[in-house]
């Protein structure tokens, strides 16, 4: 797709409503503006605030898509609260080596106020 737009004051470009509907850019939307070869290239972005770029980290991508997936194949276990999950995980913790998982994620105490299923 190709169009013509014009720059205006204050170095403003509109970008035509046909690339917007393409791109399925909504107002607010973060792009990133790079200059390469003698062009400019416009890239749709979402910006990650820090404190929650540990989510983004390989290995917790990884273990996120494996979650789904044992979500999708049944795999996965209710538990009546997050205090009777945790302690389940600390004996089977206990039968190997290695650190509790809630020490691993710095949640050592956890204290479940929902009183909901987990």
């Amino acid at each position: 797709m190709t169009t013509l737009t014009k720059l205006r004051n204050r170095a403003q470009v509109t970008l035509p409503k046909e690339v917007v509907q393409k791109l399925d850019l909504k107002i607010g939307d973060d792009l990133n503006i790079e200059v390469k070869g003698g062009r400019v290239i416009i890239t749709p972005v979402m910006v990650i605030p820090k404190d929650e770029m540990w989510a983004w980290k390989p290995e917790i991508r990884e273990a996120i898509i494996e979650g789904e997936k044992e979500i999708r194949e049944g795999k996965t276990k209710k538990y009546a609260s997050v205090k009777d999950m945790l302690a389940e995980w600390k004996e089977e913790d206990d039968d190997e080596e290695g650190v509790f998982v809630g020490e691993a994620l710095g949640v050592a105490h956890v204290h479940d106020k929902s009183n909901e299923p987990v």
